[in-house]
């Protein structure tokens, strides 16, 4: 059995099943509810480039609150 997702919704469902809910919006999830396919209604980026551009958006967040802390730091 494969899980999908869109928005807040999450079915379980089976392997057959899983392009025709990649076609309707639905992502495949794995159990951790990270995204494994994404939805192909009209998307054309690659899941590795995908996770790529999440993962280098987590580090840079990271970043800006580490600066933001030191500018306050400075700031008093």
């Amino acid at each position: 059995m494969a899980k999908v997702k869109k928005a807040n919704r999450i079915l379980t469902v089976s392997e057959t099943e899983v392009n025709k809910y990649l076609q309707q919006g639905y992502d495949q999830i794995d159990d951790k509810g990270k995204v494994i396919k994404r939805a192909t209604g009209g998307r054309m980026v690659p899941i590795a480039e995908y996770n790529r551009v999440l993962d280098e958006n987590e580090k840079l967040k990271a970043e800006l609150e580490e600066l933001q802390k030191k500018e306050k730091k400075g700031a008093k």
